[in-house]
């Protein structure tokens, strides 16, 4: 389960790319005839039907929008390469799941019956809730369609050839609807996808075939991750070793490309890639053949990683669907909502129905599942809130939220507007020394902040000194008698803050849990009185600790304001209230938005007093850096590429912008994914090598898994980071950690001394497990568990891990999930240079896909802007 992907290409290629991600010599589906892309047509009210099995020449003929069997185009057709094809998503589950499924021959059979009955279930709903849309441009409407022709392709392995059993399920492009062939609304599908990987994952979880087979041989399954609990601790150990035969053939990939520009890798080259990249990392092994040697493979290796059957079946006691608690469950499904976003669909609400279903064990005929999944649906709707009072809202808007959500937006909203409207009758005496060498701008924000204002707000483009604007804040206020205490959305920021502004600083959850509130899973926030125990640990809670007592007249400053959700905004508004505080927000709305419900910073702008309200707006940070013929280093200031930075911040004048960073050497287009990875893995190694101080930052996990993995790849092959097994562990994410890398800590752990996103160097691997480190903060001992649980690669970052950090340059990988925000982040981290890597089949493509990132905003701003 995953993302949607939406599909435009050439037949062809899209036939090179399902044939590309698998490994096992019985997964080449389409290209040998020897297997098949399943097809299915669905249309709402008469369900799915099989229709002929596709070869690879008739899977073509169906990307291409024809109709398979005899040819004709389903429509008026577009030709060009930015048609949309189809839109796809993996139907999968825990890698722990393909591994029982290698042990036992009927697991195997139950699990690729549970998939397949998956997709079909996902076809169905799809056929009953996609659209089209019909009319003039301008003036067009939904319509719900009457037919969609979907195909499935199976694939037993990863690319690296470690068991992956997945689905590729994707639905054409060209749907029927009033009796004519039409386009499939992608973005409805797309804002689908918690309904379709909800209904994915407990269509499997809950199969009475599946999990009577597991149960079976002995296996049971954790309802909270939904890994097999016996096999869960052997899927990194496989992970790792797939990785490496996958990273193998993309470079085998990118090298054969940059030779053979504008074709198409063949089934029997990748075949010879799949030998060659097995032998490169396993020499020690013999290539497997076939499917069936690869599976006794796999079983040889479980048991030299230590794996023994289980010695009896194991007892299944699933939850009856008639004990569920169906007002209950309706709650929770709210709060879990309420705690990711301001407002939803009724596709979300599914999606989290069919979760709740599967953490609840649930076992039960796909019928009975989906009754119950429609009836709580249906409850949970009718317990909403509409937004939009109209008729004709399309199915797909987010036009629904909860009584809670519109409950805590108003309390925020009223906690501002109070303190807004109580203004500062004198001006701070603000005559510590030092201001003279600030800008006007950061003047004006020091004089706010020192002020009596009870709600100031700055706002500041990225390298506009905000820092500096603090470190004389604090000062200003301590010649008061006042001090200036810090929060922040993380720990690994509030240390950092202290250190350069010298202030009290702590992450705002953690002052929050001091004074006394505490928050669960499903997004609920309580509030202990002194004395009472705490309902987790049982330990008394006796109030704030000293340090952290707050005084009448301090300044709490919440930093990266932007993205403080709002569950934590009100929380920190009460306290502040409570305890007769100032408040003031910095951050940027132009920046990285909340991890949930959001726009705390648009409501303290719309409520804070006009001169309680400053922008920094001079940006310092970028500088450009040459050496004179006799060695000597000059710097200066880099004015150009701060007028960018801004252009870039706001969103104007998109394709000017590309024009001039392609002109300085910052624009960077790759033919392929393998090209960029591999430009980019080159790259950051020799960064890395020579000591530069380079991040490199992409949009998902997956692609800084990739990133990192390669980078790393080129390191270990240069002698910098040591990969023999004496000297290496191996994370339950699949990466191998060695002496020599570079790794953060993606937890925080008060008694290992180590906040989330810390960053260290291994300096020693034990036999146990346990690894030292060595980081600004000095030396960390970190134990085997939080070695497997929380410890990655530090090579490169997502957007999200590099906001707020300064380093010497930026390689910012851009594509379809790159927001405004993200690109305008991710473009003003380095101080010398900041460039931007894009696939593309030319230059015009790559400008259109930049402009396109500055339309995407993909803020929560809360129920008002919902």
């Amino acid at each position: 389960h995953g993302g949607m992907k939406t599909y435009r290409g050439s037949p062809a290629a899209a036939r090179s790319y399902v044939e590309a991600d698998r490994s096992r010599a019985d997964d080449y589906y389409l290209a040998e005839g020897i297997g098949v892309a399943e097809r299915y047509v669905a249309s709402p009210g008469l369900g799915v039907q099989s229709a002929q099995p596709l070869t690879g020449e008739a899977y073509e003929a169906w990307v291409a929008g024809a109709d398979p069997v005899s040819g004709v185009p389903k429509g008026r057709l577009r030709s060009d390469e930015h048609a949309v094809r189809f839109v796809e998503v993996i139907v999968n589950g825990p890698k722990s799941w393909s591994l029982a499924a290698e042990l036992h021959p009927d697991i195997s059979a139950a699990y690729d019956a549970a998939q397949g009955s998956a997709a079909r279930q996902i076809i169905a709903w799809l056929a009953e809730h996609a659209a089209t849309r019909v009319g003039p441009r301008g003036a067009q409407v939904q319509v719900p369609v009457s037919q969609i022709d979907a195909v499935t392709v199976r694939h037993h392995a990863s690319r690296g050839g470690d068991p992956h059993r997945h689905l590729h399920l994707q639905i054409n492009a060209r749907v029927l609807a009033e009796d004519s062939w039409r386009g499939l609304h992608t973005v409805g599908v797309r804002d689908s996808i918690d309904a379709i990987n909800g209904i994915g994952h407990a269509a499997a979880m809950t199969d009475p075939g599946f999990r009577t087979a597991l149960a079976t041989h002995g296996f049971t399954i954790d309802p909270e991750s939904g890994e097999v609990v016996e096999l869960a601790g052997f899927v990194g150990a496989f992970s790792a070793r797939a990785a490496q035969i996958g990273r193998n053939v993309d470079r085998y990939e990118a090298e054969w490309r940059s030779a053979n520009p504008g074709r198409e890798p063949g089934p029997a080259l990748r075949r010879a890639w799949d030998a060659r990249a097995w032998a490169d990392a396993r020499p020690d092994k013999v290539v497997p053949r076939d499917g069936a040697e690869l599976t006794r493979r796999w079983v040889s290796e479980l048991h030299e990683l230590g794996y023994r059957d289980p010695i009896a079946p194991a007892t299944m006691n699933p939850t009856s669907v008639g004990w569920l608690d169906r007002v209950e469950a309706v709650g929770e499904v709210l709060s879990r909502l309420a705690a990711r976003r301001s407002a939803w669909n009724a596709a979300d609400v599914r999606g989290e129905v069919e979760q709740l279903i599967a953490r609840r064990d649930i076992v039960t005929d796909p019928s009975v599942r989906a009754e119950l999944a429609e009836d709580l649906t249906a409850r949970t709707v009718t317990d909403c809130v509409g937004l939009l009072q109209r008729d004709g809202i399309p199915e797909h808007v987010r036009a629904m939220t909860s009584r809670r959500v519109l409950a805590a937006e108003d309390d925020i909203t009223a906690r501002l507007a109070r303190r807004g409207d109580i203004t500062s009758e004198s001006e701070a005496a603000t005559a510590a020394t030092g201001l003279d060498r600030l800008d006007p701008a950061q003047r004006e924000a020091v004089r706010a902040l020192a002020s009596d204002d009870q709600l100031v707000v700055i706002e500041g483009a990225a390298g506009a000194g905000k820092t500096t604007v603090l470190a004389e804040t604090r000062r200003a206020l301590a010649a008061d008698g006042h001090r200036l205490v810090v929060v922040t959305p993380t720990r690994k920021a509030a240390q950092v803050a202290a250190r350069q502004v010298g202030a009290d600083a702590s992450s705002a959850a953690w002052l929050a849990h001091q004074y006394g509130w505490r928050w669960d899973g499903n997004g609920i926030w309580t509030r202990l009185a002194p004395g009472q125990a705490d309902p987790i640990t049982g330990a008394m809670f006796d109030g704030p600790s000293d340090a952290v007592r707050l005084r009448r007249g301090d300044l709490l400053l919440c930093d990266e304001a932007g993205m403080l959700d709002q569950d934590t905004a009100r929380v920190l508004l009460s306290i502040v209230d409570e305890h007769g505080l100032r408040l003031a927000l910095i951050g940027d709305r132009h920046q990285l938005p909340a991890v949930g419900r959001g726009g705390v910073l648009e409501l303290a702008v719309r409520h804070v007093s006009a001169d309680a309200h400053r922008t920094l707006d001079t940006v310092h940070r970028f500088i450009r850096v040459s050496v004179t013929a006799d060695g000597v280093r000059i710097v200066e200031s880099d004015d150009e590429y701060a007028a960018l930075s801004l252009a870039m911040r706001t969103g104007a004048e998109p394709a000017s912008v590309f024009d001039a960073l392609l002109e300085r050497g910052q624009i960077q287009v790759h033919g392929s994914d393998a090209d960029r990875l591999a430009a980019l893995a080159a790259s950051a190694a020799d960064a890395t090598a020579s000591g530069s101080a380079t991040v490199v930052v992409a949009d998902t996990r997956e692609q800084v898994a990739a990133l990192n993995a390669a980078i790393r790849d080129r390191l270990v092959a240069a002698g910098l980071v040591m990969d023999d097994d004496h000297n290496v562990v191996c994370t339950g994410a699949g990466e191998r950690i060695g002496v020599g890398d570079r790794v953060a800590t993606r937890r925080n752990d008060s008694t290992l001394r180590v906040a989330n996103r810390d960053q260290w160097t291994v300096s020693a691997v034990h036999p146990d497990g346990t690894i030292a480190v060595a980081g600004e903060s000095g030396e960390r001992t970190l134990p085997p568990d939080y070695v497997r649980a929380h410890l990655q690669l530090a090579y490169a970052s997502t957007i999200h891990g590099v906001q707020g950090d300064t380093t010497s340059a930026a390689q910012v990988v851009i594509g379809e999930h790159t927001s405004a925000a993200g690109a305008y982040v991710a473009m003003t981290r380095g101080r010398e240079t900041n460039s931007a890597h894009l696939i593309a089949g030319d230059l015009d493509d790559a400008r259109q896909q930049w402009f396109a990132v500055f339309g995407r905003d993909r803020a929560d701003l809360g129920p008002a802007h919902a």
